[in-house]
């Protein structure tokens, strides 16, 4: 992470959860003439979390370069911690116009993105090495979704547009409030999932799935609604969970590949195409705060999780071996339950697979290692394990905007 990065980041974890707000026209998707001093329009942006969280850090380091690449002609207000509807009503708000743009999340709402939430299954397609794997979905997924006609589809069918799909969990791990070290100690713990896609996964493995939002994952692993937490490095660190101890398994389960920066397409049609470009331009800046991130997150739980109470185990490759094999099953449950908007699910799933195995070897010639197991393996390789890493993502991320977007048109311009 660069100097620059890495204290925009510490900085804005810890300060106030005001909007990003300059001029605010009143109303979501209330556009008017781009004259000096005046705003072409005020985004409204609905957020799940607040700044402090990364997903919220990402959002304003991005309207901040969207405001800065249209100087000043596009404004945001910040909706934080799903203050205008819940998530399962995103979609729907952005057709009314009741917010401009949101990141969705498509499993609080499985009927509006049925395409979307089939996929999920599919986000085990990475190496476990981190960063390498997280930089391998990244790429492969945004590649793939942008040029997915099922997935394009199923937005437009809702009145809203992609501005970028984002795979941005590697792999989801536990965190427990007891030790997990054989298959049989699943049997009965329950454990929270995000959606339908891990719930086969749990029981596959002898669990007991237990749904719970984003939002009642703190409070369902302190009173012990849950005995396992499903997630990630990065959202023990922003969400406090690390704070309750506990032990991390570090396990790798399926995924995430749901997110997606969205604005409504009628709010689009109203924006001009320089702020068109902008808009997916800075898309970049999204990633590239988001992952810096996650890398500075992992680090810190490693390093640090002791401190809070964690208790970190082995990597067990027998249990490991057995969620393995329940992936490869994967695919051709996929196939047999594919929606009716897909027409060839097979095609679908062999064109995501052939992305990732192709952006592996782009990963590995930038440098990073791809053959790292577990996140306290990736620790120890650092040059300096006391120290947070700094990483250029810049050749990477010229790699994911050229792939995924093609060209600018000022670049196509000169």
């Amino acid at each position: 992470m660069s100097a620059t990065s890495k204290f925009t980041t510490l900085l804005r974890r810890y300060a106030p959860t005001a909007a990003v707000l300059t001029v605010s026209l009143g109303l979501a998707g209330c556009t008017a003439a781009a004259d000096e001093g005046t705003p072409e329009a005020t985004l409204h942006f609905q957020e799940l979390f607040a700044p402090g969280h990364a997903f919220a850090d990402a959002d304003l380091a991005y309207s901040e370069a969207v405001m800065a690449q249209t100087d000043g002609a596009v404004d945001f207000k910040f909706h934080w911690s799903s203050s205008v509807v819940p998530s399962d009503q995103v979609a729907g708000a952005m057709d009314d116009d009741l917010i401009d743009m949101a990141r969705l999340q498509p499993p609080a709402s499985p009927a509006d993105y049925p395409v979307t939430n089939w996929m999920a299954s599919a986000a085990h397609q990475s190496t476990p090495a981190f960063p390498a794997g997280l930089l391998q979905q990244v790429g492969a997924h945004l590649e793939f979704a942008v040029n997915s006609e099922e997935l394009t589809t199923e937005l437009d069918n809702l009145g809203i547009r992609y501005i970028a799909p984002l795979a941005l969990v590697q792999q989801y791990d536990l965190l427990c409030d007891r030790p997990i070290e054989t298959m049989d100690d699943f049997e009965g713990t329950r454990v929270r999932v995000a959606g339908a896609a891990w719930v086969s996964e749990m029981q596959a493995i002898g669990a007991e799935p237990v749904s719970l939002p984003a939002e009642e994952i703190y409070e369902g692993f302190q009173r012990g609604i849950v005995d396992c937490v499903m997630t990630y490095p990065t959202h023990y660190v922003d969400s406090g969970l690390w704070e309750l101890g506990g032990y991390y398994i570090p396990l790798s389960f399926t995924g995430w590949n749901q997110d997606a920066i969205a604005i409504s397409q009628t709010t689009w049609d109203n924006l001009s195409a320089e702020t068109h470009e902008a808009l997916e331009n800075q898309v970049r800046v999204w990633i590239e705060e988001f992952i810096q991130s996650q890398i500075y997150a992992y680090w810190q739980f490693a390093v640090e999780g002791e401190e809070h109470g964690v208790e970190f185990l082995d990597h067990d490759t027998e249990m490991q071996a057995a969620i393995d094999d329940y992936h490869g099953t994967v695919r051709e449950h996929m196939i047999t339950t594919a929606p009716a908007q897909v027409d060839d699910p097979a095609q679908m799933l062999t064109e995501y697979e052939q992305l990732h195995a192709e952006w592996l070897p782009i990963v590995e010639e930038l440098g990073f290692d791809t053959e790292l197991t577990g996140l306290n393996e990736w620790v120890a390789s650092l040059e300096d394990p006391t120290q947070p890493p700094e990483i250029d993502l810049d050749p990477w991320l010229d790699v994911v905007m050229e792939r995924a977007f093609g060209p600018s048109e000022t670049e196509t311009n000169k």
